[in-house]
């Protein structure tokens, strides 16, 4: 990985003007008046002012309805000249305003404990804490203008303006509006290298502005998610309406909503509203939405409705996960019933288990039983958990991985495609994963990986765990473990990527006689999670080596 470099002082411009030039060559067409606007208003400023208010955007500040609130005092920035000159143009190109009329509380997290100590006319205990201190000033002042006015001693209060059309911009680069320009600094430091994927514009993900709109309509509701959860029902309503319907083809807003509305539904739930609760799951597309449904139907005693939903899930399972609750839960529902005849009890599967007693240790269980099995067969052993299977994967289908499909890049900093942690992801490669998997033996596994392994080292890839490879345990992996069990391993894995990507077991072993074993470990009191057993459960339908050791202690 190269050596970090030194940032140049203003960095965050370069990184910032870098956004808005992309999103201008690619998007200008789907940016609104108010938007272009903000852009021209920025390129008439000078230097420092363009630093001053860039530096002002992408700092957090005191939230207010005016915008982010800074103090003047507070602002001292080495590369930026003349800065109450850069206030002064800012404020007359409108993107800053001085002292916004504002209640004085919304300017008190401004000021630290001391700042507002000074300010009382009478001395107040030193002990009194923050919000306490805040209610004595306040109930001093009953007109707030007095207060207002003690606070400008420490000088102007300055609150950003039109930072809602930089949301745009950055919806427009990241796709979402959970990353932010510190993705450039993670790159520029040498800390992420990624992929050099094409960006065809073709394959960029908005078309409309009807689409951003949407986009940015879902990421105001999910900030009002919390508080709408606290206040209750109404105000569950009330956001569940305000959300927006969705695009056609737009898969990635669909399953925003979708998260939004399952998490609205839940909170019903517990609130005893199921007549609502069930209607807004009607509107998911994902699980576990249906599992919900049937819960609810047999909770208020509607248990052929129940039943007629798991029936629906093990028809078309979205993933393994929804089949076996409908086989379990179908099965409980149907216990004692007319229905009971319909649905046998699931068979579950106990992997083969060996308890060793080993000294009781501070040090984890996982590393003891590793250390203890090297020591007792002799062979070598590793605590890779989910890496191994995963990274060997990420270098065997690296290209496809990063193959440029619609809507799956959006910028040159993503360290996965934008449908990585989908459903949609197998499916819109499945065509080529087949041909890959088609070609697996053990000597095209074993060039591609190795390749791969070279020429991409320390490039960010989603299934890759650089840190968890070495070239010993990558060459036992390679040499020990047969190809049909590396193809099967990769078609349960690519089947259901978020859910199969965890679970698997704590341990590889390649005895010395040869061979290997997975093997989960279990402390004392610990058990198999469900995800654990669908995997052992997998490996003993495809004769993979396999077993779960319980430790207890001396």
């Amino acid at each position: 990985m190269p050596s970090p470099t030194e940032l140049k002082p203003d960095y965050y411009l370069t990184n910032f003007q870098t956004l808005v030039d992309f999103v201008m060559k690619r998007y200008q067409h789907l940016l609104s008046e108010k938007e272009l606007a903000f852009r021209r208003r920025l390129e008439t400023l000078d230097i420092n002012s363009r630093r001053l208010f860039v530096r002002l955007l992408l700092r957090k500040g005191v939230p207010s309805s005016a915008g982010a609130l800074f103090r003047q005092d507070k602002l001292n920035y080495a590369e930026i000249q003349h800065l109450p000159r850069a206030v002064v143009r800012l404020i007359d190109a409108g993107l800053l305003q001085r002292n916004p009329k504002l209640p004085v509380e919304a300017y008190l997290p401004l000021y630290n404990r001391a700042e507002l100590a000074a300010l009382s006319p009478i001395p107040l205990p030193r002990s009194l804490k923050r919000q306490a201190l805040v209610r004595a000033l306040l109930e001093q002042s009953p007109q707030p203008l007095n207060l207002q006015e003690a606070l400008s001693r420490f000088g102007p209060v300055l609150a950003v303006q039109k930072a809602e059309h930089f949301k745009t911009f950055r919806l427009l680069f990241f796709g979402n509006l959970s990353q932010d320009l510190s993705e450039f600094v993670l790159r520029d430091l040498g800390l992420y290298r990624y992929e050099p994927y094409p960006l065809e514009q073709r394959h960029l993900p908005f078309r409309s502005r009807a689409q951003v709109e949407q986009h940015l309509l879902y990421y105001q509701c999910q900030e009002e998610l919390g508080d709408a959860l606290d206040k209750g029902k109404d105000a569950i309503l009330a956001l569940a309406e305000r959300l927006p319907s969705g695009i056609d083809g737009d898969a990635a807003l669909q399953r925003r909503l979708d998260r939004l509305r399952l998490s609205l539904a839940r909170q019903l739930e517990r609130l005893e509203a199921l007549e609502d609760a069930e209607r807004l799951y009607r509107l998911c597309t994902h699980p576990p939405a249906k599992e919900r449904r049937a819960r609810i139907a047999v909770k208020r005693g509607d248990i052929e409705n129940g039943l007629a939903l798991c029936r629906e899930i093990l028809a078309t399972p979205c993933n393994e996960a929804e089949r076996i609750f409908a086989e379990r839960f179908g099965h409980r529902t149907a216990k004692n019933t007319v229905f009971e005849n319909d649905w046998p009890p699931p068979i579950q599967y106990r992997p083969p288990a060996q308890t060793i007693r080993l000294p009781k240790s501070l040090e984890r269980v996982e590393l003891l039983v590793m250390k203890h099995l090297e020591k007792s067969d002799g062979g070598c052993c590793y605590y890779v958990e989910n890496n191994l299977l995963s990274s060997v994967l990420g270098l065997y289908c690296w290209d496809i991985v990063f193959k440029p499909i619609p809507g799956a890049f959006y910028n040159p900093f993503q360290a996965e495609p934008g449908d990585f942690r989908t459903a949609d992801f197998y499916p819109s490669r499945q065509w080529a994963f087949d041909r890959r998997l088609a070609e697996l033996n053990t000597e095209t596994l074993t060039q591609r990986v190795w390749r791969c392994y070279r020429e991409k080292r320390g490039i960010t890839n989603p299934l890759v765990i650089w840190q968890a490879l070495s070239d010993k345990l990558l060459q036992l992996a390679l040499t020990h473990i047969p190809a049909p069990h590396w193809y099967q391993l990769f078609r349960r894995f690519l089947a259901d990527i978020t859910h199969h990507r965890n679970g698997l077991p704590d341990l590889i072993l390649f005895p010395e006689s040869g061979g290997y074993r997975l093997l989960e470990v279990k402390g004392p009191g610990d058990r198999l999670q469900p995800n654990q057993l669908r995997w052992l459960t997998f490996f003993a339908q495809h004769q993979i080596p396999h077993g779960v050791l319980h430790v207890e202690w001396q």
